[in-house]
């Protein structure tokens, strides 16, 4: 049976549309073949007749399924880690290929979001089916039982509903339905794989429309369309207000409503509306006339051009005038009075909002409240305790704290007594936990925390575990014993400790090595190992270029060259310590924070890590040891008497032309990562886990620190091979004369500098030419437009 190890494995999907096939591709990422089916069509199309086809060719039977898996193969961004990964998925048709059912460990229908046909599919299917296969359907709010009630005993034993968030490898959350059939040991399966497999973080829901995360994220967007009216918010405005500032995602409302696609949300409303027992829940999700009318009118967002804001050609963002229904030039929303309590901790943060008497305080009381009560009031029929409600909001809508987080932080009876003031009622489940004398959904009495279960009125123990836990909970968490502001160290527990970076954006400076050499320091001396990580949602987007900048523009080249061997040796330390260094890299993992990852022992990088170093993007090379690095990686396994020129050209292409990985399979295929030394962890949240446990098995095995590698300089007859190629990309116009000196001093550290002889040299001689080229390039004019221009738009210039 599937379980939490199963990376091998076949799936069948069924439905080849924008879910099936985005769910058989993420199966593909994992290690999974797949075989995607769809209808045989009914009719030739006219590129088909002029070949000569008929309807009983393969090509013809399995058009839809092709077409599906090609229009999945274009999406941005990419459902694949790799594009030849698509080669593990393979197609056919529910006419020809249902025999071959039996080859699946996992069926997974994704058709269409019709109950009636989901239906009818799943009385066909049944029969094909192996004994021990796990069978699901996709949807996202559709009757799993109405769908299966026709199937038998023995399929509703192995049935559940899956509800994969759109795009599904990217989005975190998968919310897992079981029938009341459905084995218990069949979920607990699928709740570790889903987790350690598909990288997902799991809850289980009841069998109720739109499940947890649709039901109260989409009631949480809907209210604010009336409630933005009565206040005359306009679309900035609610943004400003209903993103950052009380923990939920820069996208806030509108911008995340573009972004999704307003027909998506429509379609979810609607369905929550059809399918809603009670008059008073329909309502809820009623659409206003603002969203029919922008339906009607084709106003999406994104994907037709123009929703609540547009895009014009020249990159002008203007916002939708609510009043006048026309665009007009996007405005900054100004609220000066909460600029002192933006600044606050969350919880703290929520407590000053709502005890202002403003405006915008008002509108954010009632947006909140009204979040609060309808949770409240329906969290007994969506799941079994609080965390589970909390946790599928956090990762299906990217909040900070889920709604009986925020209940906890405002305080219950503080809630419920202003709910009772302003003639609200009660939820029943608050009145009945705080008649029972328990005031928090959660409790931490004397370091051991419980949490309530409204079922049994009553309270059971709660604690998450460790394996589960982002950076930023770590830094909520862990005990800290070093800090300055751009970068602390944290205990993580049994000997080994954390760099956590927490500069604006990770960057890195002289607050960050200093904490990097504390927290080195503290492992060698009471410890077993160290991880390196950037606290929230990047690793590091590299060193701090405005610092460096700075030091170009006032003619310190000396210390700009100074500040560069300083980082080297900061490096250096890591990679020559006594203990292991661990890397943990997850998002931007770029420039310098690329070359942390290099100088450590081991990287465990999540999934989506999008590292590289594109440094040449700003006129300057990979100086912090990372053009060395790459070029000892590229020789150090060439057989004796084998031309290194191959090797060297490819790190010359990599970083010559700043090639940054959208993925840590892909960051392994350009060399930044290594095969059976760093680890790619699936699982977002297990990143901190897993790097920890990889320091301590290098500990446990014996650590020692790495004696200073040798490479080979191949001096100038190589030097020469890459000069006349990099002439020819100017000749050709493919590189700016800039991007060829840049390009040319690369490739004169790659090969060693001015020798006229090939000689082993040890790093630090590479090290020496890294600092030499810096020197160079940062008394060019155009490096330093180049830096200016990347500061200011966040884009390379090409000059």
């Amino acid at each position: 049976m599937i379980n939490e190890h199963s990376t091998t494995g076949k799936a069948a999907v069924l439905g080849a549309g924008t879910m099936g096939a985005q769910i058989a591709a993420h199966l593909a990422n994992v290690g999974w073949r797949v075989l995607l089916l769809d209808i045989a069509p009914q009719q030739l199309t006219p590129e088909e007749e002029a070949k000569g086809l008929t309807l009983n060719d393969r090509a013809v039977r399995n058009r839809i399924a092709q077409s599906g898996l090609d229009r999945v193969s274009k999406l941005k961004p990419a459902p694949f880690f790799l594009p030849e990964l698509r080669e593990r998925i393979e197609i056919g048709n529910f006419e020809d290929d249902f025999p071959r059912l039996k080859e699946a460990d996992w069926l997974i229908e994704a058709v269409v979001e019709n109950p009636q046909i989901k239906r009818d599919l799943w009385s066909k299917v049944q029969g094909f089916v192996r004994p021990d296969t796990i069978v699901a359907t996709n949807t996202s709010g559709l009757s799993i039982h109405e769908m299966s009630d026709d199937c038998s005993d023995d399929i509703k034993r192995r049935f559940l509903g899956t509800h994969f968030f759109n795009p599904p490898r990217y989005l975190k959350l998968l919310e897992i339905i079981p029938r009341k059939e459905t084995d218990p040991e069949i979920v607990k399966a699928m709740t570790g794989f889903g987790e350690k497999v598909l990288g997902k973080r799991v809850v289980i829901a009841r069998d109720t429309p739109g499940f947890i995360a649709n039901r109260l994220g989409v009631h949480a967007m809907m209210i604010v369309f009336p409630l933005m009216d009565e206040f005359d918010m306009t679309v900035e405005e609610v943004d400003a207000l209903t993103g950052p500032l009380i923990g939920h995602p820069r996208s806030a409302t509108f911008r995340l409503t573009d972004i999704v696609g307003l027909d998506v949300m429509a379609s979810v409303a609607k369905n929550l509306h059809e399918r809603l027992d009670s008059p008073e829940d329909r309502a809820q999700f009623a659409l206003t006339p603002l969203v029919q009318q922008m339906l009607q009118n084709n106003q999406l967002g994104e994907k037709t051009g123009a929703g609540f804001f547009r895009r014009l050609k020249d990159g002008t963002i203007e916002a939708l005038d609510l009043k006048t229904g026309e665009y007009r030039p996007r405005q900054r929303a100004k609220f000066p009075q909460l600029d002192a309590i933006e600044k606050m901790p969350l919880k703290e943060r929520l407590q000053a909002l709502f005890n202002q008497d403003s405006r915008e305080s008002r509108f954010l009381w009632r947006i909140t409240a009204e979040t609060l009560a309808y949770t409240a009031q329906h969290a007994p029929s969506l799941a079994e305790d609080p965390a589970t409600i909390d946790n599928a909001i956090k990762w299906g809508f990217n909040w900070e704290v889920g709604p009986f987080e925020i209940w906890d932080a405002l305080g219950v009876k503080e809630v419920a007594d202003r709910l009772a003031s302003e003639g609200k009622t009660v939820p029943p489940m608050v009145q009945e936990m705080l008649s029972a004398g328990r005031e928090r959904f959660y409790e931490d009495q004397n370091g051991s925390k419980t949490l309530y279960v409204w079922s049994e009125k009553s309270s059971k123990p709660y604690q998450p575990s460790d394996e589960f836990m982002t950076t930023t909970e770590m830094a909520q968490k862990c005990p800290e014993l070093e800090r300055n502001a751009d970068a602390s160290v944290y205990d993580l527990g049994d000997g080994i400790y954390c760099v956590g970076i927490h500069s604006k954006m990770n960057t890195l400076g002289p607050g960050v090595l200093e904490i990097a050499s504390k927290g080195l320091q503290r492992a060698e001396k009471e410890g077993k190992g160290l991880v390196i990580t950037g606290i929230g949602e990047h690793f590091s987007v590299g060193f701090n270029l405005q610092l460096f900048l700075m030091m170009i523009n006032a003619g310190e080249f000396d210390e700009a060259v100074m500040g560069t061997r300083a980082f080297q040796d900061a490096l250096l330390q890591l990679r020559y310590a006594s203990v292991p260094v661990v890397a943990a890299t997850h998002g931007y993992t770029l420039g310098g924070g690329c070359e942390i990852a290099l100088h450590c022992a081991a990287t465990v990088a999540s999934a989506e890590t999008y590292i590289g170093l594109p440094e040449v993007g700003v006129g300057i090379i990979p100086a912090g040891g990372g053009t060395s690095t790459m070029l000892h990686r590229a020789l150090k396994d060439l057989p004796p008497n084998a031309d290194p020129y191959p090797a060297i050209r490819k790190v010359l292409e990599t970083l010559g032309f700043g090639k940054v990985a959208t993925s840590a399979l892909e960051g392994m295929k350009l060399g930044f990562l290594r095969e059976g030394i760093d680890v790619i962890e699936i699982n977002p949240d297990r990143v901190l886990w897993t790097a920890k446990q990889k320091a301590l098995s290098l500990s446990a095995l014996g650590y020692k620190k790495p004696e200073e590698p040798k490479a080979m300089a191949v001096g100038d007859s190589v030097y020469s091979r890459a000069l006349v190629e990099l002439y020819n990309l100017k000749q050709g116009k493919l590189m700016s004369e800039h991007d060829y000196i840049v390009a040319s001093k690369l490739a004169y550290v790659l090969t060693g500098g001015e020798l006229s002889q090939p000689v082993e040299m040890p790093h630090s001689y590479f090290y020496r030419l890294e600092c030499e080229v810096t020197y160079f390039l940062a008394q060019q004019p155009k490096t330093w437009d180049r830096m200016r221009h990347m500061l200011e738009t966040g884009k390379p210039l090409r000059n």
